[in-house]
């Protein structure tokens, strides 16, 4: 409960101020329309020691609940991912 708790104080710090109803509807649908076996993730993280993300539509894809469990609160830039980098922070 209170990871849960934790977790949703940094989604409404993360939000910025900019977001529209729209935005937030979209956010909301992402969430509810999350295949099942799968969890929402921050591509971003919202707390993490170098980079912080924000809680936008943007920032959001589905992993699996193991790629998110084992992605934990790293961040993997895209050059990462293409092989031109190897340190994950």
């Amino acid at each position: 409960q209170a990871n849960k708790s934790k977790r949703r104080f940094l989604e409404k710090c993360s939000l910025p101020k900019w977001l529209t109803k729209e935005h937030l509807e979209k956010i909301k649908k992402f969430y509810i329309e999350c295949p099942k076996g799968y969890a929402v993730d921050h591509i971003i993280p919202l707390n993490n020691k170098l980079v912080c993300g924000l809680h936008t539509i943007n920032n959001l894809q589905y992993l699996t609940k193991s790629e998110n469990s084992k992605k934990h609160n790293k961040f993997v830039s895209y050059l990462e991912k293409e092989g031109e980098i190897c340190q994950v922070v």
